[in-house]
Order: C-alpha cells, then sequence, then structure tokens
C-alpha cells in the first residue's frame, strides 16, 4: 500500500526545535491562539481535580473540557467567531468549577490553591486582545520550563489532546464514561504544575499510556459493535463517471450519516484518509452510494484532484488554508475559513451542491487496483508462537516499505499494512511478552503518535518512528520521543 497513506515526508521540514518549539509546526499566530484556548481547559482540568478531594464531580462540564480538548489548530486560517464562542464559553465553565472548589475549601476549612500562571480573557475580544493573551502564555511557559522539561509538558499535552479525539468517537457511538474524563483532564493537569519533577512526568506518562490503551480497546470494541464484526475486505481506488462527494477525516459515524442522507441521490461516495477502515465493516458495505477510497491522505493534492463536493469530518486533521474554498463542508469545531459549516447533521445543502457539480466525466474514469486491507489473526498467532521467544519485529503501516522491510531483513515480522493498525496491534500486545517486541510505526500522524503513545506502558524492546513534518507535529513532542523514551527515527 506504498504511497496510499502519504504522510507528507517528501515535503520540505524545518528542523529548529529552539525557542518555543512551535514556529516550524504551525503559524506563531495559531499557536497563540490555541495556547490561550488550552489555558481555560487546564484551569478547569485544575480545579476538576482538587474538586476530586472532596468526592465531587461536574460531568457535564467534564465532557465539555474534553470536547474543547480535541480540537487541534493547524490551520493559520480558521474561523473566529468559532474560536471564541469556544473560548468564552470555557471561560463560563471554569469560573463555575473554581468557585466550587472555593467554597468546599472554605466549607472544609482548608486553604485553596489557584492555577499557576493563569491569566485573565480580554473583555473586548479583539483578534489583537487575544493574540497578545495567548502570546503572553507562551512567553510565560518557554520561561518556566528547561528544554527537557518543557518538551515532556508538550507530549503530555499532545497525548491528552489526542486521546480526547478517541473519547468524542465514544461519545459520538453512544458511551460515555466520565471517569475517563476525568483521568484525561488529571493527566493534563500535570501540566499546571511547574515543581513536578522530570522522573514523575515520565511515569505519568507510562501510567496513562495504559489508559490510552484501554480507551482504544473500548473504541474497537464499540465500532465492532456497532457496525459489525471487522472483516478483511479489498479498498477499490477505481474512478466512476458522475457526481462525487470526497468525505475526510476519520469519523465513521459521520460518514454513516451522510450515507444515508444520499440513498436514492446519484451521487458516489469516496473516502479519503483514515475512513478507509469502513470497507472493514458490514454495516458499510449495505451502501451503493460508497463506491471506494480517493487519494494518498495528502489534502493539497487530493483536494486539488477530486471532481465534486468535499465533506471534512469534525476529526479533520490536515492543513487546508491555500486550498480552494466554496465546495468544503465541516462539522469540526472550529472550523477553517471559508468553509461551509453543517449544521446538526443537515446535509442538504452539501447534497444539493453536489448535484450541480459536473463531477468526474469519462475521460476521468480509472481502473485502478484493489489492496486488501488483510485482517488475519491466525497468521498472527501463528508468527507469534512460531518465534519461539525470539524478537519479533511488527511493521505499522508501509510507507518506505521496501527501504523498511530491508532494513530489518532476517528478522520474524509482522506486517500490518495499514498505519491505524491499532486492532491487531492490541492482539499482537495481548498475546506476546512484550519483552521481545520491537515496534516499527512508519508514518507519523497525530494519530500514529497516539498510537505509540498508548504502547509505552507495555515497555516493548525497541520502537522506531518516522520522520514527522515539522508543520504537523511540534518538534519538543519528538525530542521527548527520542531522548526521553529511547524512541528511534528511521
Amino acid at each position: 500500500m506504498a504511497n496510499f497513506y502519504n504522510d507528507y515526508q517528501d515535503r520540505k521540514n524545518c528542523n529548529n526545535i529552539g525557542g518555543d518549539g512551535a514556529s516550524c509546526s504551525i503559524d506563531p499566530s495559531t499557536y497563540a491562539l490555541e495556547e490561550l484556548l488550552l489555558n481555560e481547559i487546564k484551569q478547569i482540568a485544575f480545579y476538576v481535580t482538587k474538586l476530586a478531594d472532596f468526592n465531587l464531580q461536574n460531568e457535564n462540564i467534564m465532557q465539555k473540557a474534553i470536547r474543547a480538548l480535541s480540537v487541534i489548530l493547524i490551520n493559520t486560517a480558521f474561523r473566529m467567531d468559532d474560536y471564541k464562542n469556544l473560548l468564552y464559553n470555557l471561560e463560563i465553565d471554569k469560573l463555575e468549577v473554581r468557585e466550587k472548589y472555593l467554597e468546599c475549601a472554605k466549607e472544609n476549612r482548608i486553604k485553596y490553591e489557584l492555577v499557576e500562571n493563569a491569566i485573565k480573557l480580554p473583555e473586548k475580544a479583539t483578534l489583537t486582545n487575544l493574540l497578545r493573551a495567548g502570546e503572553a502564555l507562551v512567553v510565560e511557559k518557554r520561561n518556566s520550563y528547561e528544554p527537557k522539561k518543557l518538551s515532556l509538558i508538550e507530549l503530555i499535552t499532545f497525548f491528552a489532546k489526542t486521546t480526547s479525539i478517541n473519547i468524542e468517537k465514544l461519545s459520538h457511538l453512544g458511551f460515555k464514561n466520565p471517569e475517563w474524563n476525568f483521568q484525561i483532564l488529571k493527566f493534563l493537569n500535570l501540566t499546571n504544575i511547574s515543581s513536578k519533577k522530570t522522573e514523575k512526568l515520565k511515569q505519568s506518562i507510562c501510567d496513562f499510556s495504559k489508559i490510552s490503551f484501554d480507551i482504544w480497546k473500548k473504541l474497537t470494541e464499540t465500532l465492532e459493535k456497532t457496525y459489525g464484526k471487522r472483516i478483511e475486505n479489498n479498498i477499490n481506488f477505481e474512478i466512476k463517471e458522475g457526481k462525487s462527494i470526497l468525505v475526510s477525516g476519520s469519523d465513521l459515524d459521520e460518514l454513516d450519516k451522510l450515507l444515508e442522507a444520499v440513498e436514492g441521490e446519484d451521487i458516489n461516495i469516496y473516502t479519503n484518509s483514515s475512513l478507509f477502515s469502513a470497507f472493514c465493516y458490514p454495516h458499510f458495505l449495505k451502501y451503493k452510494n460508497l463506491i471506494g477510497h480517493f487519494g494518498d491522505e495528502n489534502a493539497e493534492i487530493d483536494f486539488t484532484n477530486f471532481k465534486g463536493v468535499i465533506f471534512t469530518t469534525q476529526n479533520f486533521l490536515q492543513k487546508v488554508d491555500y486550498l480552494r474554498h466554496g465546495t468544503i463542508y465541516t462539522t469540526k469545531i472550529i472550523a477553517p475559513e471559508k468553509m461551509i459549516r453543517v449544521t446538526d447533521y443537515d446535509f442538504k445543502p452539501l447534497i444539493e451542491n453536489a448535484l450541480k457539480t459536473t463531477g468526474f466525466a469519462k475521460e476521468d474514469v480509472q481502473k485502478s487496483k484493489e489492496v486488501t486491507l488483510k485482517y488475519n489473526i491466525q497468521d498472527i498467532d501463528n508468527i507469534i508462537e512460531g518465534a519461539n521467544g525470539k524478537e519479533i519485529y511488527v511493521i505499522v503501516g508501509s510507507y518506505n516499505k521496501e527501504e523498511i522491510l530491508k532494513k530489518f531483513e532476517g528478522k520474524t515480522l509482522i506486517k500490518l499494512d495499514s498505519p491505524v493498525e491499532i486492532q491487531l496491534l492490541i492482539h499482537i500486545l495481548n498475546k506476546t511478552n512484550c519483552t521481545n517486541l520491537v515496534l516499527v510505526l512508519t508514518h507519523c500522524t497525530p494519530n500514529t503518535i497516539n498510537i505509540l503513545l498508548s504502547t509505552l506502558f507495555s515497555n516493548p524492546v525497541k520502537i522506531y518512528f518516522a520522520k514527522c513534518p515539522n508543520y504537523l507535529i511540534n518538534p519538543h513532542i519528538i525530542a521527548a520521543l527520542t531522548e526521553e523514551f529511547d524512541v528511534e527515527m528511521i
């Protein structure tokens, strides 16, 4: 499946991790605004953790904080109205849990504590005022931590955010677990405590790794419960003549809702990004409109080449600032600028637009080979049993496949072609003695880094990971992985 899940490895990277470590990964203004948003969530996390000492929880506010934490700002141009609405609603929630904590502390005659380095939001929510507040937080964070600890703080934040995405997906599928919400916020609260020692932070990351792993397990179980037991199936790359919609992101429930909405319409639906997984669940095979998969997970190329309307789901995590606008719809909490909002899953405007577009013409039709997404647990069990305690190398994903296989030539290999193959990885971790397991993750995305982090608790022999584009992943996160957890970049 070479080039199917292109991680932008061929793009130009910058390698500077000085300063705040963010200038290479996202626009500095975007980074400042994300820090301001994060500051509100961190304050909520602090007071939620304090309230737990009094056996009190506010499940509603915790759920809203998790939803906000799942937002990852990648694009430099996004809707400021969306941003301000989320930010100032979080302020209301923060004041509520803060006052409740102060009330409890007073009633119990306990000296109260407040968040370190917290700032008030500007009364006038102009872009200039918000940027100044966010930039002050960035400078404060840079000055508060030496580089090694700052890298761990960034890693904790990233781990909490990407785990919140999985919690959001579970919530969309009807499953909620307030205790997991609390554990994520408690973990994030570590970034509020500047006195925390580096070794304690590392241990906390490993401890949280098991929680994240359990969340992954629940997500895979819930997907099978909702969409049927996963099967081995072919992914079709054929392009058909006709009206078309491309669905990009990772939210199967939103793809499902769109497919329901287009039933009976003469529109071909193509998946993009990690939504290829839809073809592994029997539920989605019933939809006649679902044609196949389009593109190589490079939005700049895929969106430009696609002839039709594009829909990005809530957890779409690619940079689209300089792509065409006006025919892209989204359910993202903070939408990229000029994308068209889908509200309450009302797909009628999107469908009407798709029917008006030309779509793919006869000359665009392509007969492409089918790629099999394998799911043979017995084959994996046979390899594990035949290893007789020798090291087993699990290759996850297929970027630079020939080069990777050559590097580990002669080793006992388990090859998982999908870069987000968490379900089989869970099976392998449960089946093997991890003291003889080597993990090789060949793609770098927020999702795959979360998978890597979620395996730390198992203490594998070694972890290899793909080189990451700095504009997508903060270089401090990579520094923490390589320097503190002995992850080797390949």
